[in-house]
């Protein structure tokens, strides 16, 4: 009863967080290029975020070593909380004098402590559910994080008409201060007991477990190959599709994400309902949905028809969710849970790393050749992780 306590308290307190998370971003980036009108002072801060997100994954395994993992969520939690008053209240008293340094510290400052909410979120789980309902507790979590990717979007960007920016800001800060309490409040977890390690191996540990686990190696392999897939459904990307191929007004490019995202909550919500059947059938599932991907995507370059295309959008997130959360259970099922949290860092730096180089060489590839080219490589990584994944030994 205890641990399905606190899988609810996680679940609602990460999410109260994402949604600040979100606020925070499209409040930042607006109120900075209002300021300067200068698009690279406002792309700062999804490079300090993005940094902010790397350090802190380098991290991770070495503080997690040293106290409990829903400690660390509390404490880091409620940091970003004062940190986002503290802000509030320089946005009241420096309104005529800001000073873009300081508030590009603030920034850092909050995305690293943000960076480690992820990886611990998802190591907790197993903490809290019994391993037979990891793929619905999976199937839940996953939801979530689409319902807010759906929604905290157009929630912040509407709420900038409403409010000031140094409003919208205290109003998140009540949003943080809100899933503070909520963690507070999480069970506790045991730690596990591990001997002292030098500092630069303990930075390290994950990358090193990464590659000593056959299993983990490759499903961290299929990750990363999903990573760069996933390139074809950037902004940009879709943009240019929805301009060159489709030959639609820019609110399709809007459309195409918004259907994407609604197919993964479908999907999430497909994997809940026969969360054992799919949890029996891992291999099964990862294929299926990793082959479908695929093909679709492929289909997707190859029409031009608008609807038939919102329609393929819709398919493409489904099946993404029915591959990625028997996947996400796999490992929490197969990993012991002192390894989590630096496997889920290594593993999170790794892929950010892959999808921001990759995301430039795909938006050469639809400069120089045609944007359909990067539907038809995305389609083709997919096709080749479902190779992958028919021959993961699952014991």
């Amino acid at each position: 009863m205890k641990k399905n306590q606190g899988f609810t308290q996680l679940i609602i307190g990460q999410t109260v967080a994402n949604v600040g998370d979100t606020i925070f971003i499209v409040a930042i980036i607006s109120s900075i290029f209002s300021w300067t009108d200068s698009a690279l002072a406002a792309a700062l801060v999804p490079v300090l975020v993005t940094g902010g997100g790397v350090i802190s994954g380098f991290l991770s395994p070495v503080i997690t070593s040293y106290f409990r993992l829903e400690q660390v969520l509390k404490v880091s939690q409620m940091c970003k909380t004062a940190l986002l008053f503290f802000m509030t209240a320089y946005l009241y008293l420096k309104a005529e004098t800001m000073n873009l340094l300081v508030f590009y510290c603030l920034v850092a400052l909050i995305s690293f402590l943000d960076g480690c909410s992820e990886p611990i979120s998802r190591a907790l789980i197993p903490k809290y559910v019994e391993k037979h309902r990891l793929v619905k507790a999976n199937g839940i979590f996953n939801s979530m994080l689409q319902t807010v990717n759906i929604g905290s979007w157009a929630i912040g960007t509407s709420l900038l008409r409403v409010f000031f920016v140094h409003q919208l800001v205290l109003l998140d800060s009540f949003l943080f201060l809100s899933a503070s309490i909520v963690l507070a409040f999480l069970p506790r977890t045991t730690r596990e007991k591990n001997e002292k390690q030098p500092l630069g191996h303990q930075l390290f540990i994950g990358w090193r477990w990464i590659m000593k686990d056959p299993l983990v190696r490759v499903i961290v392999g299929m990750d990363m190959l999903e990573s760069i897939a996933n390139t074809a459904w950037v902004s940009a990307i879709v943009l240019v599709f929805v301009r060159e191929v489709m030959q639609a007004p820019d609110a399709w490019w809007g459309y195409i994400n918004a259907t994407y995202f609604v197919g993964a909550l479908l999907g999430s919500a497909l994997v809940m309902r026969f969360s054992e059947r799919f949890d029996k059938n891992k291999r099964t599932a990862i294929v299926m949905g990793a082959v479908l991907g695929g093909l679709i995507t492929v289909a997707v370059a190859l029409s031009g028809d608008r609807f038939l295309i919102l329609g393929l959008s819709v398919l493409i997130g489904l099946f993404s969710q029915i591959k990625n959360i028997p996947q996400a259970s796999l490992i929490q099922q197969k990993v012991a849970a002192d390894r989590l949290v630096a496997i889920y860092a290594a593993s999170g730096i790794l892929n950010s790393g892959v999808f921001a180089l990759f995301t430039l060489l795909m938006g050469q590839v639809a400069d120089v050749f045609d944007v359909r080219w990067v539907f038809v490589l995305s389609g083709s990584l997919l096709l080749l992780v479902g190779l992958i994944a028919g021959k993961l030994k699952i014991s």
